[in-house]
């Protein structure tokens, strides 16, 4: 009872105690409400009429139809239309080939100026590519030795006169004749536009060059590109000539 009573009090000051009191009256109405007999309700006939049953029983009827019907066999065997191709999804993309370039040749045909039996041009002509231009090799420059002189010497009366190069302190002619040189190349003058030569005393000359101290006595010679002498050997006990030269300049290096 100190149980019950101090629970009764605890609802009380916390004012539950009519929660309480519902609760005890549930737990007593419960079992008596199970205790009794159920008893069948009849329910009342309604009045049996045709147009709403007919009515009712066809949309029964068109709900109880399925809205996919199932295809027959003659369905299945008809071809339907459909867009595109047939195209397997299982099968793989079939590989597209490189496309090679064609190579044509054109055939030109004449003209037929001679008449029906003329014999056709029938030859095909393949367009070639254009060769790389090539660059054109210049020929490389003979180099000459510094001071050198570039000169032709020799008979006049010949065709053509030897070409030689002409070092300083170099006799002409070359060791060849008897008489040994008669002009000796000295070195050059003017800043290099003259050439002087040494001449013999058994030599008459005549030309564009300048002799050196006169022209009456020539001991020396001057000669600038482009210029010519002539040499003429006399003998001194019978004062006649036995030997002719040709000297040109043509160039000093």
């Amino acid at each position: 009872m100190n149980v019950l009573s101090t629970t009764w009090r605890q609802l009380v000051r916390r004012r539950l105690w009519p929660l309480a009191v519902l609760l005890i009256a549930a737990l007593v109405a419960v079992p008596v409400l199970l205790a009794r007999d159920a008893t069948p309700v009849d329910t009342p006939a309604l009045p049996e009429t045709s147009a709403p049953a007919e009515s009712a029983a066809a949309d029964d009827d068109a709900l109880a139809e399925p809205v996919v019907a199932k295809a027959s066999v003659a369905d299945r065997s008809r071809r339907r239309r459909v867009l595109g191709s047939r195209k397997n999804p299982f099968e793989p993309a079939p590989v597209k080939k490189p496309k090679v370039a064609k190579t044509t040749t054109k055939s030109e045909e004449p003209k037929n100026t001679g008449g029906s039996d003329a014999p056709k041009d029938t030859s095909t002509s393949t367009p070639t590519e254009p060769a790389a231009p090539v660059a054109p090799v210049e020929p490389k420059k003979p180099t000459y030795p510094s001071g050198s002189l570039l000169v032709r010497f020799g008979d006049p009366s010949s065709d053509a006169l030897e070409k030689k190069v002409l070092r300083k302190l170099v006799g002409l002619p070359d060791g060849t004749t008897d008489t040994g040189p008669l002009l000796i190349y000295t070195g050059l003058k003017d800043h290099g536009k003259k050439a002087v030569f040494l001449v013999d005393a058994s030599l008459d000359v005549t030309g564009d060059g300048t002799c050196k101290p006169h022209p009456s006595s020539c001991e020396t010679i001057e000669l600038t590109a482009g210029e010519t002498e002539f040499f003429d050997v006399i003998d001194p006990e019978t004062g006649e000539v036995t030997a002719q030269y040709e000297l040109d300049l043509i160039k000093i290096n």
